[in-house]
C-alpha cells in the first residue's frame, strides 16, 4: 500500500487540485439569470369610417358616418328605422355600404299601382293629366324606387334583370340617368330603346 502511494500520490493530489479549483471557481461565477419575455404590445387597427346619405321611407333621413363594411339593414337603423310604408322587401339587406353611397329606400307602391297585375304596363303607374287640349303623357316607372314586381311589367324586363337593376341601386346608390341601364350592363340596346319612354329617375 506505501508503495502504490508513493507511486501514485502526485496524480492523487493534483487531481484533487484540479477539483477543488474547479469547484472555487464554479461558486465565484455569478447566476444566469432568467431571460424574460415581454409580450408584445398590440396596437389597435384604425377604423376608417365611411359616410352614407339614407334617405327614402326611413325616420330620420341624413348622412350617417358608419364602420367600414357596414351593410345596408344597419344603415336603415342608423336612420331610425323603416317607416311604416317602406318596402324593404326588394333591398339586398346584407350589402356592404360604399363611402359616399346614397341609399334610397323605396315605399310601397300606391294600390292603383298593383290593379293590373296581368304583365303589361297598362295601369302599373298613373299618367299625369294632360292641359286642355293636350294628350296624357307615357306612364313612366321610377327605376330608383320600383320593386321588382312593378319593374317586370316592364318589356324585356323579367325576374333575373329586375333583380340586377335593385341589386345595382343598393350597392351604388340611385340612378341619375336612364342610360345607366345600358352602361351598366343591366339590359341590352334592344331592351333600353323599348323601356326608355316608361322609365325615370325621379
Amino acid at each position: 500500500m506505501r508503495d502504490w502511494l508513493a507511486n501514485h500520490g502526485f496524480s492523487i493530489a493534483v487531481a484533487l487540485a484540479v477539483g477543488l479549483g474547479i469547484g472555487l471557481w464554479t461558486q465565484a461565477q455569478p447566476a444566469s439569470q432568467a431571460i424574460e419575455v415581454q409580450p408584445r404590445e398590440v396596437e389597435p387597427t384604425s377604423v376608417v369610417p365611411v359616410y352614407v346619405h339614407i334617405d327614402g321611407a326611413v325616420l330620420e333621413p341624413g348622412v350617417y358616418e358608419l364602420p367600414t363594411g357596414a351593410r345596408v339593414f344597419e344603415a336603415i337603423e342608423a336612420a331610425g328605422g323603416a317607416a311604416d310604408d317602406a318596402d324593404v322587401r326588394e333591398l339586398n339587406l346584407a350589402a356592404r355600404l360604399a363611402d359616399g353611397q346614397k341609399l334610397v329606400i323605396p315605399t310601397h307602391p300606391p294600390p292603383e299601382a298593383l290593379e293590373n297585375d296581368s304583365g303589361s304596363n297598362v295601369g302599373v303607374v298613373q299618367p299625369t293629366v294632360a292641359p286642355a287640349g293636350g294628350t296624357a303623357t307615357e306612364p313612366r316607372i321610377n327605376i330608383n324606387t320600383a320593386t321588382a314586381r312593378i319593374l317586370e311589367t316592364l318589356p324585356g324586363i323579367g325576374e333575373v334583370t329586375a333583380r340586377k337593376i335593385i341589386d345595382y341601386r343598393s350597392a351604388n346608390g340611385p340612378f341619375t340617368r336612364i342610360e345607366q341601364l345600358q352602361e351598366a350592363r343591366l339590359v341590352n340596346a334592344p331592351t333600353f330603346e323599348r323601356i326608355k319612354s316608361l322609365t325615370s329617375v325621379e
